[in-house]
């Protein structure tokens, strides 16, 4: 995806004031979305990467580790943090390696005070917020807009791809809480977040469609559509994907 410098183009970073009015940073709505246990962070990895906020990363969180179903306090695990160009200086990404033939604490995991499948929803819900915040950034561009002698939300076509995003967006925030649907279906949880997964990404698709050139600004409404993409990415491995 190729971007223009925000600060050359006049926005503000972190999509702020994008367009003009405030929308939830980033980095506020990943610690929104973070699930917490004894006080503190947990990270989920499915893989080999975590996406975290420096202000998280200080109160040295948790991981739990899907591969080897364990949970690791932060500097128990090595970290090596990754160089994006593309990520918001508010998040920080890590690869991280978990110990090999160490014995874990099995009381931590006795006492585990939360589902871990909530930890998958929680992210599916952070990549939702992402969704909604860059809709909001369109909204308040477009507001000001006219074409053909109307305003641009009037637009059919317009109101259309607006209507198919939130249609989306209720989906992402409905179907992974509704079990009895997926029992009749035998959709497996996994199964079910993979397919929400894909049909978001067609909602960014329009999000960033509908704010064109300023949907490729750095730091604007590309930080939502780029951040919620890298979600993605570390959420669901190749296998997933590919089913």
């Amino acid at each position: 995806m190729s971007v223009v410098d925000s600060h050359v183009a006049g926005t503000a970073p972190d999509g702020v004031n994008s367009a003009g009015r405030a929308v939830p940073p980033i980095a506020k709505l990943l610690e929104s979305a973070t699930i917490r246990y004894q006080e503190r962070p947990v990270f989920l990895s499915r893989g080999t990467y975590v996406l975290v906020t420096r202000e998280l990363v200080e109160e040295l969180p948790f991981v739990w580790h899907e591969g080897t179903g364990r949970m690791y306090e932060w500097n128990q695990i090595q970290v090596n943090q990754v160089g994006d160009p593309m990520l918001e200086p508010s998040l920080q990404l890590y690869h991280i390696q978990v110990p090999i033939g160490t014995e874990q604490d099995e009381n931590l995991l006795k006492e585990q005070a939360f589902d871990t499948t909530d930890l998958t929803k929680q992210m599916l819900q952070f990549r939702v917020e992402l969704c909604r915040a860059g809709l909001e950034q369109v909204r308040l561009h477009l507001s000001s807009r006219t074409s053909g002698g109307q305003s641009t939300l009037q637009h059919q076509l317009v109101k259309g791809m607006i209507a198919d995003i939130l249609t989306v967006l209720y989906m992402a925030e409905t179907v992974p809480s509704g079990p009895f649907a997926m029992d009749q279906a035998h959709i497996s949880p996994d199964q079910t977040i993979t397919w929400v997964h894909r049909e978001l990404d067609e909602a960014f698709r329009l999000v960033q469609r509908l704010g064109g050139g300023f949907g490729y600004l750095r730091q604007g409404i590309s930080a939502y559509v780029y951040t919620g993409q890298l979600v993605k990415n570390i959420m669901l491995d190749a296998r997933e994907d590919c089913q």
